[in-house]
């Protein structure tokens, strides 16, 4: 709930307060005018109408297809309410209504203001119930009100009736209204969708009429006839309440298995990490309660903090995975997750808005965001709040084309942001609370993290792997990149393929690589990291071109910048800013450069390093420049593939056998070994 609209609400409830506590204090003060037997009635009445209220019911109350958390009170006090305005008049039926009202209240909420309200709520009720109690009797049958047990049972039954709904009506209005303003909803819709609860109150009418025919006639009826009715009407509320119950907790199972299952579905797309789900959430959440916000928008932003993204399952898997900019057209297509999130999630009938927070988490506070283009205020709150805190939590995890932000940087971005980007009002709570969330996290470390219904996802087995379509596989085309290779690229693949073939060990294929690459593939500087087989460090063994010197002998470990994340995932990566490459004393000698492309240099499931080169004349690698790469690299693999064959053999030959030099037969020499890899390398 915004700050407005708890300034609306409170404004109500107080304003209904007052008017109630007013009408009590006035029914009160006019009770003194009745005699002294009437007076000692009306307080012997009060324990008996508190003792009734304890026979309660409680209901959640519905909007639409969904239940909402607040609830209605039903009790059997309403009849004792009724029959005391028919029978004495309106300011005892006040009296007695405002003291059950508040002490009814009491038992379920522990709040003076929700206390009383619902006293003066009651108070109002009963004095609506008992103006229009008089009115059917005078102008309907031409008696009066508060005449004791001297009307005809048809006037006090038609009377009792109408009395009935009135106070339904009037309490359905008032309260309706009170919690229309804490969701901003229209009243309107509010009362309609709370409608369904007048039949229950029907039966105070019927229970208020058997009370007076047993007054007027003999108390016994009241017993013989009144106690099963009551308690007929009390087990049949109290089944269908159960029944209620049992429905809303099938509706929060299926709630909370939704989630779980389109989290799979975000997951297959974009991997979500269980940490960072949870940190979103308990910023998030805390920075929705410091602002007042109501509880199911609470409960809306922690599904968000997972489901935000979910619209990603309608944009393309090379958008999602491309590690470089986007295009104008990719990005295009990219902005439209949040319209794609909100249309899936409003299918779901979740019993908060959620739809809110997935559709505009990408809205600026200067109104350049999207999809709508919001500025403002306009932005719902939920939105708001969210952008802030995911985005702080996500610049400070590593990702494979930069770095993780530290505490410090990430606050500088939403402040930064702050009034451009970001709500100001938004960003002064978080940092304002930031350590109390912190704090928060770190309680939480050591404990069972919630799954989010985010697990790996499952493979093929191998039997799967075997089936074959009913209609057959059709014939693999080979795949060209985009624009053919020319002859000066595959000059160059010859000239190197020559080269890493003539070269009798390790370090030689290296060098010999490192200068024939230039004239595959342009570049300004090329790293070399070589993985040690004893200790399983990697370290840049060998670097050409500008500054090279800065790169040799760095060590890289597995995650750490480009090169290690290819080292870890074993996988190419392209087109990432050279600075998220290297460290910062290194940085200093690259200002100008552009791009780089990382390659694995991997053979037989072997991995010996990679190969990565840093351009400060190219904006990108094409991707016939990334394919010339990997047959080049492909190239280098193979022979270094084929020496560490060789020298395997010769490492387990005896000692004493000097005579006896070849091979096993089908090994070859090492240049015989290498051209035969590097001849299948080239055919495919």
């Amino acid at each position: 709930m915004t700050k407005e609209r708890t300034n609306r609400s409170d404004v109500y409830q107080i304003a209904i307060s007052g008017a109630g506590m007013v009408l009590w204090v006035i029914s009160a003060a006019r009770i003194t005018g009745y005699g002294w037997r009437d007076q000692l009635m009306f307080l012997a009445l009060v324990p008996a109408v508190m003792s009734l209220g304890r026979f309660i019911q409680h209901f959640r109350l519905p909007l639409g297809l969904k239940f909402t958390r607040e609830r209605i009170t039903f009790t059997f006090s309403d009849a004792f309410i009724l029959l005391v305005a028919c029978s004495f008049g309106l300011a005892p039926a006040v009296f007695l209504a405002g003291i059950e009202g508040f002490s009814s209240s009491r038992r379920t909420a522990r709040r003076l203001s929700s206390n009383f309200f619902s006293s003066a709520m009651m108070s109002l009720g009963a004095a609506a119930a008992a103006i229009s109690l008089g009115a059917v009797l005078h102008y309907g049958f031409g008696e009066e009100l508060g005449t004791g047990l001297n009307h005809t049972l048809l006037a006090a039954a038609v009377a009792l009736l109408i009395g009935s709904i009135v106070q339904i009506g009037v309490n359905i209005c008032l309260f309706s209204t009170l919690f229309a303003l804490r969701q901003d909803n229209r009243a309107a819709d509010v009362f309609k969708g709370f409608l369904w609860t007048a039949p229950m109150f029907l039966p105070s009418s019927a229970a208020a009429t058997l009370m007076y025919y047993g007054l007027q006639h003999d108390p016994k009826i009241i017993v013989v006839i009144g106690a099963p009715l009551f308690l007929a009407v009390y087990f049949g509320q109290r089944q269908y309440r159960d029944g209620v119950q049992k429905r809303i907790a099938v509706m929060e199972k299926a709630h909370r298995e939704t989630i779980e299952a389109l989290a799979v579905a975000i997951n297959a797309k974009d991997a979500v990490t269980h940490d960072h789900v949870l940190r979103v959430q308990i910023y998030a959440a805390g920075v929705a309660r410091a602002l007042g916000c109501a509880a199911d928008e609470i409960e809306a932003l922690k599904a968000g903090a997972l489901l935000h993204d979910i619209g990603k399952i309608a944009v393309p898997d090379h958008i999602l995975n491309k590690p470089g900019k986007l295009t104008a057209a990719e990005f295009e297509k990219m902005k439209i997750h949040p319209i794609a999130g909100a249309q899936i999630l409003s299918r779901v009938e979740f019993p908060y808005p959620i739809v809110p927070v997935v559709r505009h988490h990408h809205e600026r506070w200067d109104g350049n965001g999207y999809p709508d283009g919001l500025r403002g205020e306009d932005i719902p709150l939920t939105a708001r709040i969210l952008s802030v805190v995911d985005c702080f939590d996500a610049v400070r995890e590593d990702r494979q084309y930069r770095k993780g932000m530290t505490r410090e940087e990430a606050i500088d971005v939403i402040i930064r942001g702050s009034g451009i980007q970001y709500d100001p009002r938004v960003v002064g709570t978080f940092i304002a609370y930031l350590p109390e969330f912190e704090a928060e996290i770190r309680a939480h470390r050591g404990s069972p993290l919630p799954t989010f219904g985010i697990e790996p996802s499952e493979q093929l087995s191998e039997a799967a792997r075997r089936v074959l379509p009913a209609t057959g596989l059709a014939e693999e085309e080979a795949v060209k990149p985009p624009g053919e290779k020319g002859s000066d690229e595959m000059k160059g693949l010859c000239d190197l393929a020559r080269a890493v073939i003539g070269a009798l060990d390790k370090d030689e294929i290296i060098e010999a690589f490192t200068e024939t690459l230039n004239s595959v593939i342009p570049y300004c500087t090329c790293a070399i990291t070589l993985v040690d087989p004893v200790t399983g460090n990697s370290s840049v063994t060998n670097a050409v071109g500008r500054h090279r010197l800065s790169l040799l002998g760095r060590t890289i470990k597995p995650g750490e910048g480009v090169t290690g994340w290819v080292l870890a995932n074993r996988k190419p990566f392209c087109n990432a800013d050279p600075k998220l490459d290297l460290p910062l004393s290194v940085i200093k000698h690259f200002p100008d450069y552009r791009t780089l492309a990382a390659l694995p240099i991997i053979n037989d499931s072997v991995m010996y390093g990679a190969v990565t080169v840093y351009s400060s004349g190219l904006a990108r690698y094409t991707q016939g420049h990334q394919e010339l790469m990997k047959e080049a690299v492909a190239l280098m693999a193979a022979a270094l593939g084929a020496i560490t064959q060789t020298d395997a053999w010769e490492n387990r030959r005896p000692a004493d056998d000097d005579d006896d030099l070849s091979p096993p037969a089908g090994t070859g020499s090492s240049f015989g070994l290498a051209e035969a890899a590097l001849e299948h390398e080239l055919t495919h």
